[in-house]
Formats: structure tokens, C-alpha cells, sequence
């Protein structure tokens, strides 16, 4: 199968994946502004977008198709479950340097783990995915943009770029639910030692700030924007200051 990877701008590769459910459109803001200093290379993650599904959809096959598909010795940018398959290129091919935006190593809580999102919530919210997209899409919109400064607005602009392309099909939408479901990368953190940068909003209700806390602590080489105004999309709500400090972590 084939990726769209949209290539725009000049300069060092600058490789953007998306969050669930979504497509590279999402970038609409930032993209204009970073694309003055990268060329940037904007996925549609499988079943996505305009991007065809994978036969085995897992964390490794998706991390695995992007890296094949992408520059050599890039910088990567990952938002929400983006970051988790950011995360999971990095261990597997070398990139220059790493971003992880309102993501976290571990999406779901668990025993041990309880910076996730509990179970019980993370299934009755996204259960009617199959049978209702569109109204599942609005309700985690809402939730994306809830805690940040103008949230109505922020809302109305990500409703607006997700229209911009088609509905995921089934199976990409059931693959990539399963990797929020069942990823987990903390025992693997400690092995990625390139430069890495957390921007994650204070008010975040997707991936807790505690978690991008934890993970900082667990990155050999890592630091943490955490914007006090913001929530899980700071590239929507703050795109200058996201844009600002994206371009002098990589060019630092």
C-alpha cells in the first residue's frame, strides 16, 4: 500500500503524523508557518486521509511503513497517538530529533500506570466510533479542545480541517484504536537517547500533564514546554508560539 505524504517548504526534513482519526490536514496553521524553515512531510496515517489501510495494522507495522516512506535521518513530530508512533520510529531507524506533542508513552491506565485515561472511559467514549464517526469525531473535538483559552473557536477550526479530507475507513479507525488501546513504551523510553521535546498543554484531557511529566523524567535527553494556556492542541490554539518553539528546538 501507499502513503499520502504531503511535501511542502524548503529546508531540513521535518516529518508531522497525526492523531486518531484524523488526517494531515489537521496541521493547517502550523504548517503555514513552519513550512517557511523545513520541508515538511505531512502524513496520512493508514486508512486515513487519502491513505490506503494496512493488511496488519499494529504500532510496529505503521512505525515501520512511515519510516520506509520518510527521509533519512529526519526530525519526527507526533501529536496525540502520532507521537506514540513518533516514539516508535525512533527506536527503530535513526531521526536527528524527536517532538512529542500532547502525547504520552501509554494512552489507557493500567495497574501500574495510572497517568492514562481509565479503561472504562476510554472504551464507552470511543465504542461508538464504529457506529457513529461523525458524532464520535464532534464529542472528542470538544474534548480536544476543552481547557484551552478559546476553546469554542479552537473547536470550530479542527471541525473545519477534519472536513477537509474523507472519513477513515473501518479498519484503519479499528487498528489505530487498538494501538491507543494497547500501546505501552515506557520500558523502551530510556532507550531514546536523541534530543527530544514534550510540548504539552496544562490543560490537556486526553494525555494528562502527569504523564508528559513521567516521561521527561524517563528520556535520557528530553525537556518539557508545558503551555498553561493550552490543551491537547497547542499547534491550533498557540500556532505562533508552538511554531516558534518547534523550529528553535530543532535548529538549537
Amino acid at each position: 500500500m501507499s502513503l499520502h505524504i504531503e511535501r511542502i517548504g524548503q529546508g531540513e526534513p521535518l516529518v508531522m503524523i497525526h492523531g486518531w482519526g484524523m488526517h494531515s490536514g489537521m496541521w493547517m496553521q502550523a504548517r503555514d508557518l513552519l513550512s517557511q524553515y523545513f520541508e515538511l512531510h505531512l502524513v496520512d496515517l493508514p486508512g486515513m486521509g487519502y491513505s490506503e489501510n494496512l493488511d496488519v495494522y499494529s504500532l510496529h507495522t505503521v512505525a515501520e511503513k512511515i519510516a520506509e516512506e520518510m527521509p533519512s535521518n529526519a526530525y519526527v513530530l507526533g501529536w496525540s497517538l502520532g507521537g506514540l508512533i513518533a516514539s516508535k520510529i525512533a527506536l527503530i531507524t535513526p531521526i536527528k530529533k524527536l517532538i512529542l506533542v500532547g502525547s504520552t508513552p501509554c494512552f489507557v491506565a493500567r495497574d501500574d500506570w495510572q497517568q492514562g485515561m481509565p479503561s472504562d472511559v476510554f472504551e464507552s467514549f470511543f465504542a461508538g466510533a464504529m457506529q457513529d464517526y461523525q458524532g464520535t469525531m464532534n464529542k472528542l473535538l470538544a474534548l480536544i479542545a476543552m481547557g484551552s483559552g478559546n476553546a469554542r473557536a479552537t473547536s470550530k477550526m479542527l471541525r473545519e480541517a477534519l472536513s477537509l479530507r474523507p472519513a477513515p475507513n473501518q479498519q484503519g479507525l479499528l487498528g489505530a484504536l487498538d494501538i491507543l488501546r494497547t500501546g505501552d513504551l515506557r520500558a523502551d523510553l530510556p532507550r531514546l537517547e536523541i534530543p527530544t521535546l514534550l510540548i504539552h498543554g496544562a490543560h490537556d484531557k486526553l494525555a494528562s500533564l502527569s504523564s508528559a511529566e513521567w516521561t521527561v523524567q524517563s528520556l535520557p535527553n528530553a525537556q518539557l514546554l508545558a503551555l498553561p494556556s493550552a490543551a491537547h492542541e497547542p499547534f491550533i490554539s498557540h500556532p505562533e508560539l508552538f511554531s516558534q518553539e518547534v523550529t528553535e528546538f530543532l535548529h538549537a
